[in-house]
């Protein structure tokens, strides 16, 4: 079977709001680029407009989300936008920035998954990369666990709280844009009452509001309701397409991860590109 074509947008599309963490105002654009320039973000509040790509070389932070970083200018929380960008199988793409972090929105890849197909896709010239898995793939980081390896496209994920609204929640996802959509793209992220002292006082979520999150207490969501009961291990698995998009290709293969993290994912990426590497 021939590879995929390259695909970005077919005009600009913007979105505003507030970013999770900095809690600064941004606006954030799509715009098209040619075909090989890859996925980067790029500073407009900033004179020089920097370029950040969005590959697994420019991660510097990823504890409780994924944090790019080049020449000394970041983008924080990437992982929601680049979902979306992964989802619609994109793979030239400027992400313009005016701030530090994309705007969390109702906390899903959903909006920015919208804007996406609002603007329109469009292939260019040239194959999409690909990451084939040929083999094994094993990564511990922590308590996440991933098993990779050769396979139809998909995603299998499991979580586990000790809590009485998640429990045990397990789902596999085919990887297309149209699975993505229907299944992931707006599962959102969520965090417990219990932690938000704790995370304020490490300058995280500044920009949190109501409607950006589910939220929990001890025994029940708080202040709203579920898209759905597995809410929880479907938005796990829009982080792990997240995060998976920084290798800057579509993986060939299946994916089985137990209890992943931002951190994991990452070092799971790594590893995807040093077998493919090898391979080579």
């Amino acid at each position: 079977m021939p590879a995929p074509r390259r695909a970005s947008i077919a005009r600009p599309v913007s979105l505003r709001g507030v970013g999770l963490h900095t809690g600064a105002p941004v606006t954030l654009t799509f715009r098209p680029t040619e075909s090989g320039q890859g996925v980067f973000f790029r500073r407009s509040d900033i004179a020089s407009a920097p370029r950040i790509p969005a590959t697994v070389e420019a991660v510097r932070v990823s504890d409780r989300r994924t944090v790019l970083c080049a020449d000394g200018v970041t983008v924080d929380t990437v992982e929601h936008v680049l979902a979306a960008v992964a989802g619609h199988e994109i793979d030239d793409l400027c992400i313009e920035l005016g701030g530090p972090e994309p705007p969390i929105l109702d906390g899903s890849a959903g909006p920015f998954f919208e804007s996406l197909a609002e603007a329109g896709r469009v292939e260019g010239a040239g194959a999409a990369s690909q990451f084939t898995l040929t083999g094994p793939i094993e990564v511990r980081e922590g308590e996440a666990e991933y098993h990779a390896g050769p396979g139809e496209r998909s995603i299998t994920v499991q979580v586990h709280w000790d809590h009485p609204v998640i429990g045990t929640q397990r789902g596999a996802y085919a990887v297309s844009p149209r699975a993505f959509g229907e299944h992931l793209a707006f599962a959102r992220t969520f965090g417990f009452l219990r932690e938000l002292d704790e995370l304020r006082r490490r300058g995280l979520i500044r920009g949190a509001s109501p409607g950006c999150a589910v939220v929990l207490s001890d025994t029940a969501v708080v202040g709203g309701a579920l898209r759905w009961k597995d809410e929880f291990v479907r938005h796990k698995a829009l982080d792990l397409v997240g995060d998976l998009a920084l290798l800057g290709g579509r993986v060939d293969g299946s994916i089985e991860a137990s209890r992943p993290s931002h951190r994991g994912n990452i070092a799971l990426a790594r590893a995807i590109k040093q077998h493919c590497s090898s391979e080579r």
